[in-house]
């Protein structure tokens, strides 16, 4: 094989590879809406607990992957999709993360679903409370 074709075999592949991968993000508010966050916004992350202060749950969070040809995604593949929605969300963390992997013939499919929360203070929380709508405080 000639180089010519072994350089067209090469970006015929990678198109192939590349082009087969889709990505769909979407946030749903359970609460009054907020302003989105700025784009340099550091969104926290907590995979297996909460935040020590406390908050809200303001929005459900969704990230949907499918990768052909037997490539499989990961949570640090759905992390810039899963921030950017809990940043348009208006949300300052994010918590309850879910992963459902599945697979269609040669799709994987990634599923994260999660919260988006907004921190409050003190005297929020204890406003909530007396109003009785129980703020998310830790254990």
């Amino acid at each position: 094989m000639n180089t010519i074709s072994r350089i067209f075999a090469l970006c015929l592949t990678a198109l192939v590879t590349i082009s087969c991968a889709t990505t769909q993000s979407r946030y749903s508010m359970f609460t009054d809406s907020y302003p989105p966050k700025s784009v340099e916004f550091d969104v926290h992350i907590f995979r297996n607990e909460i935040p020590q202060r406390p908050f809200l749950r303001i929005a459900r969070l969704d990230v949907h992957l499918e990768k052909s040809h037997f490539m499989g995604s990961t949570f640090d593949d759905s992390l810039p999709e899963l921030k950017k929605q809990a940043r348009l969300a208006g949300a300052d963390g994010i918590i309850e993360i879910r992963e459902i992997n599945s697979r269609v013939g040669e799709t994987r499919i990634y599923h994260v679903t999660a919260t988006g929360i907004r921190y409050i203070d003190q005297q929020e929380a204890e406003t909530l409370v007396t109003d009785e709508v129980p703020p998310q405080t830790p254990l």
